[in-house]
């Protein structure tokens, strides 16, 4: 039913999280957990599967020989390895609700897809419940797709940011993923790649969009995300211009065919732990 692929890079609470996770799993009959290794340690991450009671659940790992970490490359490999017809994308630091993989899979279908509604801190920042409920709403429009007009919300947040929406947790059918060829591996480091697969599901796809299930997200600084010499701002508003560029000039397709071409095979491996 569902193939859920997790990008990795030395990231120890995997482990933890996929422990937390089992219970959502198994709400779902069918699932196959792919574990996309791009530039980490592949001994380190066996020695943490090991560490996880995962006997009933269908575990590979795709191994990508490389220095270098991109989350949309490692991920177009998960979605080119992936089996099943439904494919969720989950990073290595959430924790899902019970109930978030049913919910989210009532919502997909050949005309929508779905992201997380709200992830919550696991150390929140001290603050009032008057200030968590007080929230932000950023909202792009952009005159492109069906009627020149696809909407994005871009972020909902309270104002201490410790309960907000995820776009980067998402579950759609594959097909969708490779008639829009996944996503764009030209945006090296953090931040946007997930808008820009919404982006471009939405206007080449006219896909609806819903939101369901809530999440917990283990709390960490910048020092984990993949941001080069740039800080976050400047990550993520450099992809930003990328993809508005893109747009302008009608480029709405990923890189998945490029990213998983035969020249590409040599360094990629897939293992199924014992």
């Amino acid at each position: 039913m569902i193939s859920i692929i997790i990008p990795w890079k030395d990231r120890p609470e995997i482990s933890q999280t996929l422990a937390a996770n089992l219970p959502a799993f198994e709400t779902i009959p069918e699932v196959e957990l792919l574990i996309v290794n791009m530039g980490g340690d592949q001994k380190r991450l066996f020695a943490l599967l090991d560490a996880v009671p995962y006997q009933h659940l269908t575990v590979k790992v795709i191994n990508i020989f490389t220095a270098f970490f991109n989350k949309s490359f490692a991920l177009n490999w998960g979605i080119h390895s992936a089996t099943h017809d439904t494919i969720f994308i989950l990073d290595a630091d959430v924790i899902l609700n019970r109930s978030t993989l049913s919910e989210l899979y009532h919502h997909v279908s050949d005309t929508s897809f779905a992201n997380l509604e709200s992830v919550t801190e696991s150390k929140p920042q001290k603050s009032s419940q008057f200030h968590l409920r007080c929230q932000t709403r950023t909202v792009l429009t952009l005159p492109i797709g069906s009627n020149q007009h696809t909407e994005i919300l871009v972020n909902q947040s309270s104002l201490t940011n410790d309960l907000r929406t995820a776009p980067g947790l998402l579950m759609v059918k594959k097909p969708h993923l490779l008639a829009i060829e996944g996503f764009d591996s030209k945006m090296t480091y953090w931040g946007w790649e997930d808008l820009d697969l919404i982006v471009r599901l939405k206007a080449m796809l006219d896909l609806q969009q819903t939101l369901a299930g809530q999440a917990t997200h283990l709390t960490h600084d910048d020092s984990a995300r993949n941001l080069g010499s740039l800080n976050r701002a400047q990550s993520d508003h450099q992809n930003f211009t990328y993809c508005l560029d893109k747009y302008a000039a009608s480029q709405f397709l990923g890189s998945l065919r490029k990213d998983t071409g035969n020249q590409f095979e040599q360094y990629v491996s897939v293992h199924q732990p014992s």
